[in-house]
């Protein structure tokens, strides 16, 4: 070929082509990024056997603050679990700290609180004014080690939050430096965390968050081993929903069950992802109450799903379990927590699954305890304990 018979503009051009193709597949790794692994969840499996029992306690009865709230939990490698929760004069008080304790299965009992942290200990680790501190949340990482996500402010109210980590290689026992995590562009504030994460195929940490700040929304992080933000997904929009609870259906379906802060009367809000939660279908209202409180739930090894809420259109005075077999779509409630005419409150649930197939629920009672109820499949089909 000759190419003088073709013009300068023509031999740019056809070089700016194919240098063009040569570089569609490096931006595309930037553009259209690899999805997310599948979600770890149970195979297929039957129900536990067991004769039905269902125990109420509490993990902290004799709490050492007069206020005390979001309380979340996980099981230990020993078979015992191990909660945190937030306590103060009050909620948003400069003297709020982080605590927890520890229920060990020999003695069927849960150890005295123990201080973890608090605005004096925040301060000085971040080198930062810190207001209070607020919910937590643990996860397991894939080496097996234990990490804290929790809530601070340094200004305003909750929606000027931001999220911190703390890691634990003795089961919490000590807990490292916290760090402040960069979730948002916006002055990084307005991050708040309250159901429990989910673990990816691949190890990495899906944890879900809102924001309270201009507007009401969830989303879900998915972090790595070290803590590291790897990505972010926009769950829902606007200024109604917030403290997604996520409920694995399949390895690549998600359901996510919300919090309703719009106008009342409130219900639980849904949302549904097809790919591992990278994209979410538009958030949409369940047959179910919602007083503008939090929800918590788990997917059981059959697949059925529960659900605990408050099960009135306002106030927190009847707590509710609730059980679905077609993924979410329609549910029944089948217990009762705690049912009080007065202006009680049972809040802020949080609910597992232990490997022995026991559920543990924790949740506020009136801001004074912190309620431990243990049951199993056999107490939820209906059978007396």
């Amino acid at each position: 070929m000759n190419l003088k018979r073709f013009s300068p503009i023509v031999i740019a051009t056809g070089y700016g082509l194919l240098l063009l193709a040569a570089a569609v597949p490096l931006f595309n790794r930037y553009l259209a990024p690899a999805p997310p692994p599948s979600f770890a969840i149970d195979d297929i499996a039957s129900l536990s056997s067991a004769a039905s029992a269902m125990t109420m306690g509490y993990a902290c009865e004799a709490c050492p603050t007069p206020s005390v709230h979001g309380a979340n939990l996980i099981e230990t490698r020993n078979g015992g679990l191990l909660a945190t929760w937030f306590g103060g004069t009050r909620e948003g008080a400069t003297d709020a700290a982080l605590w927890g304790a520890e229920f060990q299965p020999a003695r069927r009992s849960w150890s005295a609180p123990r201080r973890i942290i608090g605005v004096a200990e925040m301060q000085a680790a971040l080198g930062r004014h810190i207001k209070t501190v607020g919910n937590s949340v643990l996860a397991r990482d894939e080496h097996g080690e234990l990490w804290l996500y929790f809530v601070s402010v340094s200004i305003g109210g909750w929606a000027g939050s931001a999220l911190n980590a703390m890691h634990s290689v003795d089961e919490g026992k000590t807990w490292d430096e916290p760090r402040r995590l960069i979730t948002s562009p916006f002055f990084n504030i307005s991050t708040l965390n309250k159901s429990a994460p989910l673990l990816y195929d691949d190890g990495t940490i899906a944890l879900p968050v809102y924001h309270e700040f201009i507007g009401k929304f969830a989303e879900l992080l998915r972090l790595d081993g070290t803590g590291r933000i790897l990505d972010k997904a926009r769950i829902t929009h606007g200024r109604h929903s917030i403290q997604p609870l996520l409920l694995p259906l399949a390895p690549q379906q998600v359901l996510a069950l919300m919090r309703d802060v719009g106008p009342a009367p409130g219900q639980v809000r849904a949302s549904r992802s097809e790919d591992a939660g990278m994209h979410w279908s538009a958030d949409e209202k369940l047959a179910l109450p919602n007083p503008d409180s939090a929800v918590a739930g788990l997917r059981r090894p059959d697949g059925s799903l529960l659900l605990v809420f408050n099960d009135v259109e306002a106030g927190r005075a009847s707590l509710a379990l609730a059980l679905s077999r077609d993924e979410g779509r329609s549910w029944k409630t089948v217990r009762h927590f705690e049912q009080s005419q007065s202006s009680e409150e049972f809040s802020y649930p949080y609910l597992i699954r232990s490997h022995d197939g026991t559920m543990h629920l924790l949740y506020t009672w009136n801001r004074k305890r912190i309620r431990h109820v243990a049951f199993n499949d056999r107490w939820v089909e209906g059978g007396k304990p």
